[in-house]
């Protein structure tokens, strides 16, 4: 009898290569699936495309300019322009490329942000949590990157962009890294977009003895940011005034809420909801949790209900997928996907008053799931706290 050919784990030849091959190759074809994905709903989105750039344009040259209402007293002459800093600054290079053409550069440069976001997650579930089957992969993006498409390549949002890719770092942050990241990365948040000031909630996530450290990051972060147009031109805080519509199709006009505009209470009570939503899910076991009822609490307390809000729930659900031990499929991203889309066919055919209570109904099933539901014991994981 000839010798049999011993191979270790991991060579040429051996079972273990084999597998690893065949699961590197679906891998690799899921990468590709999703391209083609994020291509096809970036193309499907392009009619209008760019919807709200010329605010980022406007905010650029405003930032950059000279006058009355440039510089410092950007805010206080557009109180409208509710973008923060950091994204202000980021959309400087990009009209300086062609200011005409921003419309075009800006939704091309945040399309590609969506799978390179959820290359991010995945790699970092694999590194902490355990390895993601070629399903779960190309199940998350194909819900994701439809909506995700929605704020990058139709309404161009890229304060929003820039907001959930940070705030999506710094629940990992929290969880896995250390605590100055996660301030800096929720600074960065915050320094992007107001209401991300929401996200604080994941300074929960981090152990008591920590959370000190990263409050300071956070807080010297947003100072940095905020605090020269502040002192600038004290006008600025009416940023925190600034009212929207109570639209007809909102939650909160299903909770009863008439009046026509934000209420003064209603920027308030959505962090106090948000962040008693995260201390149950923590209480809960539900780390991964924090991000979804932090943006449930905001959308069902949002007098507007403009379908890119969805992209932060769904971002949210997806990141609470990835982090769950044993997870095959995406549950919680098939939830909120599938209300976007239930959403956005009845739109024209539904009465308002119906889209605001299924609204009500999804926020609220939400937050009661996410913060009262038990959560399994987690596996033993690459925590580097």
């Amino acid at each position: 009898m000839g010798a049999g050919v011993l191979t270790r784990p991991g060579q040429p030849g051996s079972r273990d290569a084999r597998v690893q091959s065949t699961s590197t190759l679906t891998r690799r074809r899921a990468w590709w699936l999703l391209s083609g994905w994020t291509l096809f709903w970036a193309l499907v989105h392009t009619p209008g495309g760019g919807y709200s750039w010329h605010y980022f344009s406007l905010a650029a040259r405003l930032l950059t300019g000279s006058g009355p209402a440039s510089g410092l007293h950007v805010y206080a002459a557009h109180p409208e322009l509710q973008i923060g800093p950091l994204a202000m600054a980021v959309a400087v290079p990009i009209r300086a490329l062609d200011p005409a053409l921003g419309r075009v550069i800006a939704p091309l440069l945040l399309t590609a942000t969506g799978p390179l976001l959820l290359a991010w997650l995945v790699r970092a579930r694999e590194r902490y949590v355990a390895a993601t089957s070629p399903l779960l992969l190309l199940s998350s993006g194909v819900l994701l990157l439809p909506v995700w498409t929605e704020v990058t390549t139709h309404y161009t949002h890229l304060d929003d962009v820039l907001a959930l890719a940070f705030a999506a770092g710094a629940a990992v942050a929290a969880r896995y890294g250390s605590a100055p990241v996660t301030g800096l990365l929720l600074a960065a948040a915050v320094d992007s977009k107001p209401w991300a000031a929401g996200f604080a909630a994941l300074l929960l996530v981090l152990p008591r003895h920590r959370r000190a450290a990263a409050v300071v990051v956070l807080a010297v972060g947003v100072a940095v940011a905020w605090l020269p147009f502040i002192l600038g031109d004290p006008g600025t805080l009416s940023l925190t005034h600034f009212s929207i519509d109570n639209v007809d199709d909102s939650a909160l006009r299903a909770l009863g809420v008439t009046s026509a505009g934000t209420p003064s209470w209603d920027r308030p009570a959505q962090l106090l909801l948000g962040l008693t939503a995260a201390v149950l899910a923590l209480r809960r076991g539900r780390w991964q949790h924090v991000l979804l009822v932090v943006v449930a609490a905001r959308l069902l307390l949002d007098p507007e209900t403009y379908p890119y809000y969805t992209s932060g729930l769904v971002l949210a659900a997806v990141v609470a997928d990835l982090f769950s031990n044993d997870r095959r499929l995406p549950l919680w991203t098939l939830g909120t996907a599938s209300w976007y889309v239930i959403n956005e066919f009845a739109l024209p055919i539904a009465p308002p008053a119906a889209l605001g209570f299924l609204r009500l109904a999804v926020c609220l099933t939400l937050l009661v799931a996410a913060s009262l539901l038990p959560a399994r014991p987690e596996l033993p994981s690459g925590d580097l706290r």
